[in-house]
């Protein structure tokens, strides 16, 4: 996680609804100053708003990332897998028993038990 100055932020509406960086990436220099742009896969297309210079971790959420039960990857690289209890709230299992501050990253799948871990089974197909 960088802790760089920014003293512009792109706010072109289109970039903002590309999906957040969450500050990896997206860094510019704008008028020989850091510029920071939140979208992910954007084009050139900046719009720059000063920012005063403030850390690049104000120009984005911060907050958790997890929208429902399904798995998640970790930043730190663990799988975290999210279900929903008996009484409908949110229960969470982190891959390899890790506890305490784990980032939580992109959602890979609405499945809560993914990857499957059963064994793969092979189709043999007759032949002439």
């Amino acid at each position: 996680m960088s802790s760089a100055i920014v003293h512009f932020e792109c706010r072109n509406p289109d970039h903002l609804r590309m999906g957040s960086r969450h500050g990896i990436g997206g860094f510019v220099i704008h008028h020989g100053s850091v510029g920071y742009c939140d979208g992910v896969s954007v084009d050139g297309s900046h719009r720059w708003v000063p920012t005063g210079g403030v850390p690049v971790q104000y120009l984005y959420d911060t907050s958790l990332g997890i929208d429902g039960p399904g798995t998640y990857r970790a930043r730190e690289g663990a799988l975290v897998h999210v279900r929903s209890s008996a009484s409908g709230k949110l229960m969470v299992e982190i891959d390899g028993g890790s506890r305490g501050d784990v980032h939580v990253g992109v959602k890979l799948s609405d499945d809560p038990d993914w990857p499957d871990q059963a064994p793969v089974r092979e189709a043999l197909l007759a032949t002439d």
